[in-house]
């Protein structure tokens, strides 16, 4: 039997009817909520920015959690998390990549556009902030650093937090099954996670810089999504 377009509306989700009865109201939830996090997340990374240059709390924790890991650290393991950390940079390269071209030949210049600006951006950000911070990287660093860079942030963690997030939200905006973005969410949080974690293992970052490039990336992400709905919408009020 049909349903009824009454009944239909009624199965959707609360936040889908709201957004199409008050789409203004919508996104403007949406703005405000993403503009706390920003805020609160940028004051998390000014904190860690601040501790680094003391003698802290916080940087003994960073050369006792370093000096753990390369106590513990195994072959098998500095296999699996060399390939997280190749995770984390070419395969997520490829990735966003092929997204980009995918979404050219279809035409979808607003995402395509924003998706290179994320990414491009992102790292462009990143070299940025190593170069004002300055942080020497752990002493363990030598063995999987070849070519010598600053420490904080950890590109790694923030260009896949960037990379992948922005990968996955484009997919999120096709899938409505429950399950399957959650899995999708879930998913791409233990890449992230792990590609994190693989710095440390490693002992080529501190883990304060692993947690400032989560943050940085989030907050370059979440910027970067809402610019590309506020002109989704702009282009909206004015198509005919």
């Amino acid at each position: 039997m049909t349903l009824l377009p009454t009944a239909k509306a009624a199965r959707r989700p609360w936040r889908a009817r709201f957004a199409a009865l008050h789409p203004k109201a919508y996104l403007g939830a949406h703005g405000l909520v993403g503009a706390v996090a920003c805020i609160v997340m940028l004051w998390a990374f000014s904190y860690i920015a601040d501790e680094m240059t003391e003698q802290s709390l916080l940087v003994r924790v960073d050369h006792l959690i370093v000096g753990w890991l390369q106590a513990h650290r195994t072959e098998s393991g500095e296999a699996f998390f060399s390939v997280m950390s190749w995770v984390g940079s070419q395969l997520m390269t490829t990735i966003t990549v092929v997204g980009m071209i995918w979404l050219t030949i279809r035409r979808d210049w607003f995402r395509a556009i924003a998706l290179t600006l994320a990414v491009v951006g992102g790292t462009s950000l990143n070299d940025l902030l190593k170069a004002l911070f300055h942080r020497g990287r752990p002493e363990t660093a030598t063995e999987f650093i070849k070519v010598q860079s600053w420490s904080f942030p950890s590109g790694h963690s923030m260009n896949s937090l960037i990379g992948f997030g922005f990968v996955a939200f484009l997919i999120l905006e096709h899938t409505t099954d429950r399950r399957v973005r959650i899995a999708i969410i879930v998913a791409t949080a233990i890449v992230v996670g792990l590609v994190g974690f693989s710095r440390l293992y490693l002992g080529v970052h501190y883990l304060s810089d692993v947690i400032a490039g989560f943050l940085a990336g989030a907050i370059w992400l979440l910027v970067c999504i809402a610019a590309l709905k506020v002109a989704e919408r702009q282009r909206g009020e004015r198509a005919p």
